[in-house]
């Protein structure tokens, strides 16, 4: 009985995971074209209201400026796993790989964004 509970949930939630796929697919690709330009506006305008307010257009000058720089650019963002509301990518950038991790809020902005080594 169970098992069976937990599949019909899985089965429901399905959906739900679907619809943030787009989203997802939409920002980080809209955020790789504006990265490589050094597109401040354009990074920042999809970051969350929360998070522009914190880190301020000039933070995120300095966040891309600072990271092209040692980076290079953003080649591609592959999918590794969604976990706890957070989608996790491989970043290859011209100089390294890093994963990203990436929560967007329920429009579609950036809540969070950080880069890691893996």
């Amino acid at each position: 009985m169970k098992y069976i509970l937990l599949l019909l949930v899985f089965i429901a939630a399905q959906p739900l995971l679907a619809q943030d796929a787009p989203a997802y697919e939409k920002t980080t690709k809209a955020f790789q074209e504006n990265f490589n330009a050094q597109n401040i506006d354009g990074v920042f305008d999809l970051y969350a209201t929360e998070m522009q307010e914190e880190m301020t257009k000039e933070g995120v000058a300095r966040f891309i400026k600072g990271c092209h720089s040692q980076f290079g650019n953003l080649k591609t963002l592959t999918f590794i796993e969604s976990a706890e509301g957070i989608n996790s990518y491989t970043a290859a950038f011209d100089n390294i790989n890093l994963v990203m991790e990436l929560k967007l809020n329920t429009d579609g902005k950036i809540a969070t964004i950080q880069f890691q080594e893996p």
